[in-house]
């Protein structure tokens, strides 16, 4: 049984698709370019025919994953345009750790 405590396979794309539009002008130009290619290249479940748009606010503090989560359902990525952790400051192993859904760092909290 999967916890809100627990990474989904939702989670981890999600995470990751946050890392790499913040390190990458050139992925943040191709999200914005065609959203609903970029989340179905990502992995993100898309249904059949939904258009999926991209909220660029910057939120208060940190999303909490059911913010997330709640978004999505409308086919809506939250991707602030400033990154909610520096991922200049954070080394390769543990972008993969945040990459990989890991409870230790997270870009947004669970809820």
């Amino acid at each position: 049984m999967t916890t809100d405590a627990t990474p989904t396979d939702f989670d981890r794309k999600y995470s990751a698709l946050l890392i790499a539009v913040w390190r990458s002008d050139t992925e943040m130009a191709k999200l914005l370019a065609d959203p609903t290619a970029y989340a179905i290249q990502a992995g993100l479940p898309v249904e059949a025919g939904a258009t999926v748009t991209v909220d660029g606010s910057q939120p208060d503090g940190l999303l909490t994953r059911t913010e997330i989560v709640e978004a999505w359902s409308r086919h809506v990525l939250r991707v602030p345009e400033q990154p909610l952790a520096s991922v200049e400051e954070l080394s390769d192993a543990e972008l993969d750790v945040i990459a990989a859904g890991s409870n230790n760092i997270n870009l947004y909290k669970s809820k």
